[in-house]
């Protein structure tokens, strides 16, 4: 669904499954354009923090919601290798009063350690570990209100923390298996350059990734470790990136009793280029109606 006379239609159709009355327009969603009023007692900040994992201390960014008393809180994990970092939407989220974890894994863009999927994962884990502790206290997080929201192969991270039980609800946008998708990613020369490429912003190497994923093909399957996420509430967001299969495939394994998660297709590139706008709007919409102001 292109252009920006959109989200009534884009919402009330595309999130029918999830909740009634999920129609929002841009005139009642401030957060999209507008800054929160200053809160002078308890202002909106941007804090640099180090979370631990495996040892090591990782770098994170804690966009911090303005206001007293603890917010709700969404872990966000960027794709391979992070280009795509979203922090607009981090900003938009802080601005309609969540805070939002927004990390790096070992091994990439600067962080120690060394890089690999099995690590994405363990560092995810670690994060909430850390958002739960009493050094992530002070920040007023809401820990029976946390939320993941997974960016391609943080979309994989994602799914694969559906084992946490504490996980108040999960966001997919364009997930990727990434087992599936490195291993098809070496099939011809033009992908395999390509994902050499984004490997070389990680410590990591194309074979030991290649390597890494063939030797998990039994252990993260993607429609067992999707049903995982059951029955908490899941957004699932799929654009025309080639990988949208990953997406319906995660909604429909975590299907509870016939309730299926919400789903959402847009018209547009892996990054959602020219549907920024749009994609705040529709996830801003989900959390505020499945996870309502207290």
């Amino acid at each position: 669904m292109r252009g920006h006379g959109w989200l009534l239609g884009l919402v009330a159709t595309a999130l029918l499954s999830a909740r009634p009355a999920m129609a929002e327009t841009p005139a009642t969603l401030p957060a999209l354009s507008l800054d929160a009023p200053r809160d002078a007692a308890h202002p909106a900040r941007l804090e640099q923090i180090r979370y631990p994992s495996a040892g090591l201390k990782l770098p994170a960014r804690l966009f911090v919601a303005a206001g007293a008393g603890v917010h709700p809180t969404v872990l966000l994990l960027h794709g391979f290798p992070g280009t795509e970092l979203n922090l607009d939407l981090a900003r938009v989220l802080q601005r309609d009063g969540w805070n939002v974890l927004a990390i790096h894994y070992r091994g990439v863009w600067g962080a120690p350690g060394a890089f690999s999927y099995g690590h994405v994962v363990e560092d995810a884990h670690a994060a909430l570990g850390w958002l739960r502790s009493p050094a992530a206290a002070a920040y007023g997080i809401d820990t029976q209100r946390i939320v993941v929201l997974g960016h391609s192969m943080g979309g994989f991270a994602t799914v694969m923390l559906g084992d946490d039980r504490q996980v108040a609800g999960y966001v997919l946008i364009s997930p990727a298996d990434m087992v599936r998708w490195t291993i098809a990613a070496t099939t011809s020369p033009a992908d395999k350059a390509e994902f050499a490429d984004d490997a070389s912003y990680t410590n990591s190497s194309v074979d030991a990734l290649v390597a890494e994923a063939r030797a998990h093909v039994d252990d993260w399957p993607w429609a067992g470790r999707a049903a995982q996420m059951a029955p908490r509430p899941v957004l699932v967001i799929t654009s025309d990136d080639g990988i949208a299969a990953s997406g319906d495939a995660a909604a429909a394994a975590a299907t509870p009793n016939g309730q299926h998660p919400a789903v959402i297709h847009m018209t547009t590139d892996h990054s959602y280029n020219d549907h920024r706008t749009v994609l705040s709007a529709a996830v801003v919409t989900w959390l505020n109606t499945t996870f309502p102001r207290r």
